[in-house]
């Protein structure tokens, strides 16, 4: 392979980050539980969840005041006087209100403003407030602990590694607690190969081994949610910004549909083929690469970082490494001799050497270099790895 000379200085730099993807992690997951509430349990609830509010918002602007951020030194400024006015809320909710506000101001260290929690901002609870059982949860509100509240969770066996913070979200008239959970990923399997895999546009994914997933359904997709936020946008009324909203999550539970079920079929393949899989590293590649103002929809509409996120978890719960790879001129070098030039890259679809005239789709040239450059760093971090780590035959 004649890649040009930085892409093994590269190579050898993600590679060695990489090295860890080899040895048995922890899986840090966020678990989605669905409350049954009635009417009474709603209203407790909601009760908790806007007093809550209110006090990180008296805190904030305390923590603004004093220009003092730090989670001691403001519960010191904060914590009795808050004790005093709200002589029913819990203490423990008081504790996590301060860390909340806290954190809030290390995402925005340099605010003009104090920062503001809305009304419905997530509620923030730990284990001495909130704990499960066999016949459903048991909370603390400001009208005294509900207990047994039924739950619909699709794994209950992943409650058993619960570990931090559960979280309260009130989204669409529906109560949900979003529980971290710390599950122990498979022992990292000692691959034989790699899979390259290709990320586009007309191609979600395309890799080594053939297979594609196209984008023909995303494209339709994003063309009719677009053309309805433009229709929507003329309007300009209170109801259609409201519209527009709905639309926005609408086409995101979509993307994040589509890309659960392309990670899954990667993961497995590799999983079964005793592969390792290689992706490339497009950090950055919206300031490197431009696109005409046409395409610019196209181009930003789609969560390459969240489809990638999705392999990578997926991949550490299979026991599948997974290999980064730069991704300069992968698209332009022929996988058969190595020989690279902007002008093989004839159009989106079609690559064909100058030099020996291998021809083939350009998504799938790309996995192949992908794969080439993936076998290279298989073969250095298994070098680097512990000892009896060693390739399948």
């Amino acid at each position: 392979m004649a890649f040009p000379v930085n892409f093994f200085k590269k190579v050898s730099k993600i590679a060695g980050i990489k090295r860890a993807r080899f040895e048995t992690l922890i899986v840090k997951k966020t678990l989605k539980v669905k409350l049954i509430t009635d009417e009474v349990q709603h209203r407790a609830l909601l009760s908790t969840m806007l007093e809550f509010n209110v006090i990180c918002n008296e805190f904030s602007a305390q923590a603004f005041e004093h220009k003092e951020f730090r989670k001691n030194q403001l519960q010191n400024i904060v914590y009795h006087p808050s004790r005093e006015t709200h002589k029913n809320f819990s203490s423990q909710l008081t504790i996590r209100a301060i860390d909340c506000v806290c954190c809030s101001y290390k995402i925005k260290r340099n605010a003009k403003y104090p920062n503001l929690f809305k009304k419905h901002s997530a509620v923030v609870y730990d284990d001495r407030v909130v704990s499960f059982g066999e016949e459903g949860v048991s909370i603390w509100t400001v009208e005294g602990r509900i207990k047994n509240i039924p739950i619909i969770v699709w794994n209950k066996e992943l409650l058993k590694y619960r570990k931090g913070q559960t979280d309260l979200k009130y989204e669409n008239g529906k109560w949900f607690l979003l529980v971290t959970v710390d599950v122990p990923d498979e022992e990292k399997i000692a691959p034989s190969a790699c899979i390259g895999v290709d990320l586009g546009i007309v191609q979600i994914a395309t890799t080594s081994d053939g297979d594609s997933y196209s984008g023909a359904i995303v494209k339709e997709k994003r063309k009719q949610y677009h053309d309805h936020r433009q229709r929507l946008q003329k309007r300009g009324t209170r109801s259609a910004n409201r519209k527009i909203k709905e639309i926005g999550s609408r086409e995101a539970r979509f993307r994040k549909d589509v890309n659960h079920c392309i990670s899954k079929k990667l993961v497995e393949k590799a999983k079964g083929t005793n592969c390792a899989l290689a992706l490339e590293e497009l950090k950055g590649i919206n300031t490197r690469v431009t696109v005409r103002k046409s395409q610019r929809n196209e181009r930003m509409s789609w969560s390459f970082y969240q489809l990638r996120s999705f392999i990578e978890y997926k991949a550490s719960e299979k026991g599948v490494p997974i290999v980064m790879v730069p991704s300069p001129y992968t698209s332009q070098t022929c996988s058969d001799c190595g020989h690279c030039e902007k002008k093989n890259r004839k159009n989106q679809s079609a690559f064909v050497c100058l030099s020996c005239g291998f021809a083939a789709n350009a998504d799938h040239n790309a996995s192949l270099n992908i794969r080439n450059l993936g076998d290279q760093s298989i073969s250095l971090l298994l070098a680097q790895a512990k000892p009896g780590l060693e390739a399948s035959s």
